[in-house]
């Protein structure tokens, strides 16, 4: 220990939220045991420890693995900062109390001078020796397949009407009975129609047709029909297309189009050319007529019964129908949008029901028969948003509800109609599914006498954003709300503990929502300005301030603007940022300062090197990767914000690192697999066990770990928003809740299923906003496409002939085969693949001379492929695009040591590790190489 300095120091102890690196505790002031236990607090990999037993400074020393941000009055003793390049201070001082200081590890001050402690004259602690495990039992490990979660039932898929309404629509009349006997059908057990022979061979009820496909047996064999519905200028009897896949166990999944039967039309222009046409228009005509007369002699109920739907949308009709409806059983409502087929008919005659539908609308509404009058909009008027508010308006909100999703209506309708019916936790399983929390608030904020409900949305919205990593937007959801404002400053907390970007990011939105509190901040804010410290975070702040000087300024902010401007400009200067010109002119009209105004140059502002998108690249970018093997080898490995990287290793569980391979923290729990959110700030690791996987959710900024359980997955996406997670389970394509499991609450909860595809799903691709499966069913084998943005829905589902040698599941439109690499004529290896009916190669050079054939592996890509050339000590990799609109080209190749190479496509970059420790990442914009070898 040195001796002291003789001058005084003014400020003694670091004040606000700062970056420490380390603490002291006196030894005056805590016991050995009291010490101890902060030491077992604060420890974490990486942190080292000193007691210091003789000299006026006794106490321990606790360094941490990395600098922490912590708020001082917190700590629990004396926070050390890092002034400099070296040596831990315990207040600020300042450039003249530090001349003459001789050069120390560590500067304490006590009674206010200066004292240096070198870590040489302490004696170092283990604090591993003060935890006794001799006391705790020991118990066999729970095998996680003895009690795995079930899928629950849908939670917030619509009702059927009957379902809602009980007793008070009629039951089946036994005229429909004996009708339905004459056409040769009957009712199962359930009460459901069954069809008769004809209708079971050929898919067509209706009796006209029937009569034609006796005539013509080889017309429409095999289609289905669905006998209503009704497209625009249409009408149909109301009878589900049997078509349409159903779901379970989640939100029902959204509507595809409905496009015309082809046999449909066909058989109308047979039965054109065999004059059946004027028969089927005769009883069609006939059966308008009689519907009519009812309206027209007041036996409303009646001709309800019989009426046919005008107005519907057009993707309702399956195209001409060559029968006449039947009686309806009741004036029940239909619980899911109808398709089938419709009658021709001209403006006129839609125009005279429309008319007698909205009289009979407006006498059963006075009458107070609000079943009935709802049963006359949506299911004859299909005016069914009309409908809606209707039972709103009658103090019906939870039927609305359940109407509107059945009728796969908008989300935000739904949400407002759940809100609005007290069902606040559908509500928020449905707007999670859908990202719609901003537009259902909105319309709750547009109307009078909901502020209580929008309160509860906005809220919720905020936990959701929270649960996605996406703290600041969490904060500013909220902010509006003064009764959340608290839990706002948690979780802006929260991202300034965050990384050194998200951490920048944070002090801006302080300094705009907080200004007072910005006083605590101003060691972070010299950090941060600082010429000499890295440039990232500072670019993160000045693009911050140069995005909210739109909307707000304040005196914070302006010094804030005011002394980072000269750093930025100087990073602007050398390259070391993006920033447009108009950005730092917007941060020099917040700053508002004429002292800088006055010493700023004029300045212009050098050009940035075009970006060039790595699959755009005509030149193949060249880089290569020499590291020797690192020191931990990861089973999967992802890059996150801040040059950070999260790394599995199995049953070790996982660990962040640093741009520099440093590890940063480590998190208990086993991970094979990991699964990142969009914001980078959440993850989800998995850890295979037998036939199911152990599914954990990771913080990556609060450093929480979340036990989720066990489910077993055949599929599953490697990237989630921060909640809906992708997968597939028991034979089912599944959305689950991976968001954090609030009190009393469920893990895993289901957002969206679907089941029953008609077969097996054999392999399943996650893209951005794609989802593909291949469905291997009896004789077809089926690609199924859904797509996730900006709501989950099925787009199309096409059968495919899968090749004996394989066939690559890669993107919505396009099918690869026919893929081979082998050896050329010139002594390279030549790759050549198949790709939507085009043939495509292209000529590759191996790493090392070789004679023949050299080993090789292929990873497919949502753009292309990478194709990884074997030598004896060394391998080469090439990023090869494929494309529809010209030829397969390479464009990037890259040299790595001789190893298992893996990879994995983010939004933003392309990873590629090997099980020894290297990793190197490609930005998808940029083309920015970057690597890592972790430590």
């Amino acid at each position: 220990m040195s001796d002291a300095h003789g001058a005084q120091v003014r400020y003694p102890v670091w004040r606000g939220q700062q970056a420490v690196a380390g603490l002291w505790l006196p030894a005056d002031l805590l016991n050995a045991q009291q010490r101890g236990e902060r030491l077992l607090h604060w420890w974490a990999p990486g942190c080292r420890a000193w007691r210091f037993d003789r000299g006026p400074a006794r106490g321990d020393l606790l360094r941490f693995e990395a600098e922490r941000a912590l708020h001082c009055d917190d700590a629990g003793g004396t926070p050390l900062c890092r002034i400099g390049a070296h040596g831990l201070y315990a207040g600020p001082l300042t450039t003249a109390e530090r001349e003459g200081l001789a050069p120390a590890d560590v500067r304490l001050v006590l009674g206010g001078q200066s004292l240096a402690l070198d870590l040489a004259d302490g004696e170092a602690l283990d604090p591993s020796l003060a935890i006794e495990l001799d006391d705790y039992a020991l118990h066999d490990t729970f095998v996680c397949d003895r009690a795995l979660p079930k899928l629950q039932p849908d939670k917030i898929a619509g009702k059927a009407v009957r379902e809602l309404l009980g007793d008070r629509i009629a039951p089946p009349s036994e005229e429909r009975q004996r009708f339905l006997r004459a056409l040769g059908r009957d009712r199962d057990d359930a009460g459901n129609d069954k069809p008769g022979l004809l209708e079971r061979a050929t898919g067509v009820r209706d009796g006209a047709a029937a009569w034609l496909l006796r005539r013509f047996p080889g017309l429409g064999v095999g289609f289905g029909f669905g006998g209503g519905g009704g497209g625009a200028g249409g009408f149909g009897s109301g009878v589900a297309d049997a078509t349409t896949s159903g779901s379970a166990g989640g939100i029902a999944q959204r509507r595809n189009t409905v496009l015309p039967q082809r046999w449909r039309a066909a058989l109308a222009r047979m039965a054109a050319a065999s004059g059946a046409a004027r028969l089927i228009g005769l009883r069609q005509g006939a059966y308008l007529r009689r519907l009519l007369e009812q309206f027209d002699h007041g036996d409303t109920l009646e001709a309800l019964r019989h009426a046919l739907p005008i107005d519907g949308d057009d993707a309702g009709s399956l195209g001409q129908s060559f029968g006449t409806p039947g009686r309806r059983d009741d004036l029940s409502l239909s619980a899911q949008r109808n398709v089938g087929a419709s009658i021709g008919a001209g403006h006129d005659i839609r125009e005279l029901l429309r008319q007698r539908y909205r009289r009979a609308f407006e006498r059963l509404d006075g009458a107070g028969k609000i079943d009935e009058a709802v049963f006359v909009l949506a299911e004859l008027l299909n005016a069914r948003q009309e409908a809606l508010d209707y039972l709103v308006k009658h103090g019906r909100a939870a039927q609305a509800a359940e109407l509107a999703l059945g009728w796969d209506m908008p989300a935000d309708a739904i949400i407002r109609l759940l809100m609005l019916a007290g069902d606040a936790e559908r509500a928020t399983l449905v707007a999670r599914r859908d990202n719609a929390f901003a537009t259902a608030l909105a319309l709750l904020e547009g109307a009078s006498g909901h502020r209580a409900h929008a309160l509860s949305l906005r809220r919720e919205w905020g936990r959701a954003l929270a649960a996605q990593g996406r703290w600041l937007d969490a904060v500013e959801a909220v902010w509006p709300d003064p009764d959340s404002r608290e839990q706002a400053a948690r979780w802006l907390q929260t991202a300034e503990a965050g990384g050194a970007e998200l951490s920048a990011r944070a002090l801006v939105r302080r300094a705009a929502l907080l200004p007072d509190t910005l006083q605590h901040y101003a060691g972070r804010v010299a950090e941060l300005t600082d010429p000499d410290a890295p440039a990232a975070p500072r670019e993160a702040l000045g693009l911050a301030l140069a995005t909210i000087a739109h909307a707000q300024r304040n005196d914070a902010l302006a010094r804030i603007a005011a002394r980072a401007l000269p750093a930025l400009a100087a990073d602007r200067a050398g390259g070391a940022n993006a920033l447009e010109r108009a950005q730092l002119d917007r941060i020099r009209a917040l700053a508002a300062d004429p002292w800088l105004d006055a010493d700023l140059p004029v300045w212009g502002v050098p050009p940035t090197p075009p970006a060039l998108p790595l699959w755009e690249r005509r030149a193949a970018l060249e880089a290569s990767l020499q590291a020797d093997p690192g020191l931990q080898a990861p089973l999967d490995l992802a890059a996150l914000g801040d040059g950070r990287w999260l790394a599995a290793f199995g049953e070790a569980g996982a660990a962040m690192f640093d741009a520099a391979g440093r590890c940063l923290k480590r998190y208990a729990a086993p991970a094979h697999r990991l699964v990142i959110g969009d914001s980078g700030e959440v993850a989800l690791a998995l850890a295979r066990r037998e036939s199911v996987w152990r599914i954990a959710r990771l913080d990556l900024t609060g450093h929480r770990i979340e036990d989720l359980g066990a489910l077993p997955l055949q599929f599953f996406a490697d990237r989630f928003d921060g909640v809906a997670w992708a997968a597939v389970a028991g034979q089912r394509i599944v959305a689950f809740d991976a968001g954090p499991v609030g009190e009393g609450a469920r893990p895993l909860q289901v957002l969206w299923s679907v089941g029953d595809l008609g077969g097996d799903i054999v392999q399943a691709r996650f893209l951005r906003h794609d989802e593909l499966f291949l469905v291997a069913g009896r004789g077809v084998t089926t690609v199924w496409h859904y797509r996730t943005h900006p709501s989950r829905g099925l787009v199309s589902r096409e059968p495919v002939e899968v090749p004996a040698h394989g066939w690559m599941l890669l993107d919505p439109h396009n099918t690869v085969d026919d893929v081979v690499i082998a050896a050329n004529e010139d002594g390279g290896m030549r790759f050549s693949f198949r790709f939507s009916g085009r043939n495509c190669a292209i000529d590759l050079e191996p790493p090392e001379p070789v004679g023949g054939e050299c080993e090789s592996s292929l990873i497919p890509l949502a753009r292309g492929f990478l194709v990884v050339l074997h030598g004896v000590y060394r391998m080469r990799a090439y990023l090869i695009r494929r494309g529809n609109d010209e030829a397969a080209r390479c464009v990037a190749r890259i040299d790595w040591p001789q190893a298992r190479l893996r990879a994995r496509e983010q939004a933003d970059r392309l990873v590629l590790f090997d099980e020894e420790g290297r990793a190197m990442s490609i930005g998808v914009e940029t083309s920015q190489v970057r690597s890592v070898q972790l430590r």
